[in-house]
């Protein structure tokens, strides 16, 4: 019978700290070739250190090669456990200088893209009142789908994010949710632009471009349209397959305002293809709230309840 595999490497040095960290930017980063620009040094120093972490440990952590880059099982399991020990070194140091009355250390923030178009979210005025009352608090802050927030939530590197998350409460906990108001969309250069009188049909003639604010796509409208030809998970990428001509979509309101307003886009009959998203804050269930992302929570809430 095998017993549960120790990781243990003795006395924790700060040499072990330093491989961790590599190896941690390496996996998020998702290969050795991608943690170069983050960690800003040479692939071979990256390599290097891979190498001494799994010759410290005694165990295989990654495959690497022509085959691309891999966690093996127990490569997945140091990569979870140091992030425990970095969450805990965090909060440790926020808690001390918490004691001296001044915040220290990092707010990771995960953000879908534009989601700040919903005019409740108050993202940018949380952001500079935190930053002014803590100002040696680094704030990073990452655009992403929303599934690769929900990941980044669950295996630590990031505190808090921002979007679209329907099916995941077993999984995060949302804190404040905000309505994002959405509509579909066609370019001037589309034969809908000057039609009010648009079917389903219409709909399905024309190229259907997918995107982060798509309505669900077990709703009616998506049910009634063929697999969409193109798609973006970027806001910006969507609005260009839209300004083409060829291509509807659906995006936030505000965000497509300017559009409307300079007659390059136009909204189709709101009351037919018109839905209301919910946004949430959210953090991994279960997650220790420290005192810098309570700081950060509470000025947060003050601003919804204005």
């Amino acid at each position: 019978m095998h017993g549960k595999q120790d990781y243990s490497i003795g006395k924790v040095s700060n040499i072990d700290i330093r491989l961790l960290s590599v190896f941690i930017t390496v996996v998020e980063s998702g290969g050795l070739t991608q943690a170069q620009e983050p960690l800003n040094i040479a692939l071979s120093s990256i390599s290097t250190s891979v190498q001494d972490l799994e010759t410290r440990l005694g165990l295989k952590l990654c495959n690497r090669g022509r085959g691309g880059f891999s966690l093996t099982e127990n490569g997945r399991e140091v990569y979870h456990q140091a992030r425990k020990l970095f969450q805990a070194v965090d909060h440790f140091n926020a808690n001390v200088a918490g004691l001296k009355g001044r915040f220290t250390g990092e707010l990771k923030i995960g953000i879908l893209d534009n989601s700040t178009m919903s005019p409740t979210t108050r993202v940018p005025e949380v952001i500079h009142r935190f930053s002014e009352q803590h100002p040696d608090v680094h704030i990073s802050i990452k655009v992403l789908p929303s599934n690769e927030i929900e990941e980044a939530l669950v295996n630590g590197s990031l505190n808090l994010g921002i979007g679209l998350f329907p099916d995941s409460k077993q999984t995060l906990r949302a804190l404040v949710s905000f309505p994002v108001v959405v509509d579909l969309y066609c370019g001037n250069q589309s034969p809908l632009f000057t039609r009010d009188d648009i079917s389903i049909r219409d709909l399905v003639l024309t190229g259907y471009a997918k995107g982060c604010y798509s309505p669900d796509p077990r709703g009616k409208l998506l049910q009634q349209l063929p697999t969409p030809p193109a798609s973006s998970y970027l806001s910006e990428g969507l609005a260009f397959l839209i300004l083409s001509g060829r291509y509807i979509g659906h995006l936030p309101r505000r965000y497509a305002a300017n559009w409307v307003k300079n007659g390059e886009m136009r909204a189709l009959p709101q009351a037919q293809f018109s839905h209301e998203l919910e946004l949430s804050l959210v953090v991994r269930r279960g997650e220790t709230v420290g005192p810098i992302m309570r700081a950060f929570l509470d000025i947060f809430s003050a601003f919804a309840e204005e």
